[in-house]
């Protein structure tokens, strides 16, 4: 019945994004999070079913096709240099792809495909965000129907801590739960409604930072139920058991601190107290209870393990497939139900680590490349003073969403195997990259931007 019931949401949502890709957008993103429950309590757990955002984000390009065509050529004008970085990783990962062949065989040709299908999906998610973006008000209906999509969700998570035994609830692969082991603590981690655990993390981290920008842009009356947002989300991150959940919301907040701190009003710095507090608050609950405290205690961790994670393997990795790596596929998480058995030819999980193995050393430097490019305009777009449509705090916000899932894959490029999380990772941004272009949409909407001068950067 359950299947039946989502199944019959999916063609409602493919529906709305024929008819209106905006509104599809919403119902892809809705189907993105409620596909994960519904495979679980689907006999068999068929594995598609974790790919079905696809369908709804299919038609979506194709509704929005002509809009997204235009957006495309304005952003490969705007930003020139990163697209030309984009083409030269794009080259390298083709050849990645025909070292993928020679890895598995002719047989198996499916196994880079699909590699390569996962790191080219993304890119038209950054368009639909560069288009969908007309205004800064587009944004934040955005973040309040995420917001409240995800909170109900992450109900789930406290149910499996409280034993609440339902198919619905629990990993899709261990549904009997896991114990992860540190020094002295066994933590079992949670994934509640979600596939995985790494999966509740992120969309706990995602919600967390999402409330505290949005908190940040309200009165303190306002600010209040954002704050909670920000505190169920936090919780959560803890609760999942994962680390990088906690470290993704620390990375935000100390690039959000390092690029707008100075700008930041008496009522801006008095609500980032107050989430401060709330969020201290949630670890101190956590700690208290003699069940959950292993979680607070399990967030900590060394410099020399930050490290190996950050580093990923990637010396090991080259030492053991030379500088062009085994090809495409070789660390991509699902390949073994391509392959028809468990064993993969990687075993990296860190980021680098599986850019290293995949695309070999060359490759790795094209994408270091790109990204140093990319994060040049970046740094440049978040020095811009308020503007009437776009003000710094958003820009800033956007950027530090970007920064955290850059280094969350960087630890573990598992979870970015989702394709739920991947494409709304690439929808913030193409909302960031719009941000320029604010006031000359709402000076001529649905017109191509006219030039005009470079903005100021901000002056303390």
């Amino acid at each position: 019945m359950v299947t039946i019931l989502f199944f019959g949401l999916l063609l409602v949502s493919m529906s709305v994004a024929l008819a209106d890709w905006r509104k599809g957008w919403y119902m892809a993103v809705l189907c993105g999070v409620l596909q994960d429950p519904a495979r679980k309590m689907t006999p068999g757990t068929p594995v598609a079913m974790s790919m079905t955002i696809v369908l709804v984000y299919a038609v979506i390009l194709f509704a929005a096709q002509k809009q997204l065509q235009e957006s495309a050529r304005i952003l490969t004008q705007r930003f020139s240099r990163v697209y030309a970085a984009g083409v030269l990783l794009f080259f390298f990962l083709v050849l990645a792809a025909v070292n993928g062949l020679f890895t598995y065989g002719v047989e198996f040709w499916k196994v880079p495909a699909l590699s390569l299908f996962t790191y080219l999906a993304p890119v038209p998610a950054v368009v639909i965000g560069f288009t969908f973006m007309q205004s800064e008000k587009h944004l934040f209906d955005f973040f309040l129907f995420y917001a409240v999509v995800t909170s109900i969700m992450l109900i789930g998570g406290p149910l499996e801590l409280m034993h609440v035994n339902w198919s619905a609830i629990g990993m899709v692969a261990l549904p009997e739960g896991y114990i992860r082991y540190l020094p002295g603590l066994q933590i079992r981690i949670l994934s509640g409604f979600y596939r995985a655990p790494d999966i509740m993390g992120w969309h706990a981290a995602t919600l967390t930072i999402i409330g505290i920008t949005m908190a940040l842009r309200k009165n303190l009356a306002g600010a209040l139920p954002w704050i909670g947002f920000a505190a169920w989300g936090f919780f959560n991150c803890l609760i999942s058991g994962r680390r990088k959940a906690f470290y993704t919301v620390a990375v935000f907040g100390l690039v959000f601190l390092w690029r707008y701190l100075r700008r930041l009003t008496i009522t801006q710095f008095v609500s980032f107290v107050l989430v401060g507090a709330a969020l201290t608050m949630v670890v101190q609950k956590v700690s208290s209870n003699e069940e959950s405290s292993v979680y607070a205690k399990g967030a900590a961790t060394s410099r020399q393990e930050v490290f190996e994670r950050l580093e990923g393997g990637v010396i090991e990795t080259i030492s053991q497939f030379g500088l062009m790596g085994a090809g495409l596929g070789t660390a991509t998480q699902g390949v073994r139900h391509l392959l028809g058995h468990d064993e993969n030819v990687g075993w990296q999980e860190g980021g680098l680590g599986k850019l290293a193995v995949e695309l070999g050393l060359p490759g790795l430097i094209a994408a270091a490349i790109f990204v140093f490019v990319l994060v040049r305009f970046l740094l440049l777009i978040t020095s811009f003073v308020d503007e009437p449509h776009s003000t710094q705090l958003v820009r800033v916000a956007l950027f530090g969403i970007f920064a955290a899932n850059v280094v969350e894959f960087m630890v573990s490029a598992q979870a970015y195997s989702d394709a739920t999380l991947t494409l709304i990772t690439a929808f913030f941004l193409g909302c960031l990259l719009a941000t320029p272009t604010l006031a000359d949409r709402a000076a001529a909407p649905e017109t191509e931007p006219a030039p005009r001068p470079a903005l100021r950067p901000a002056t303390v």
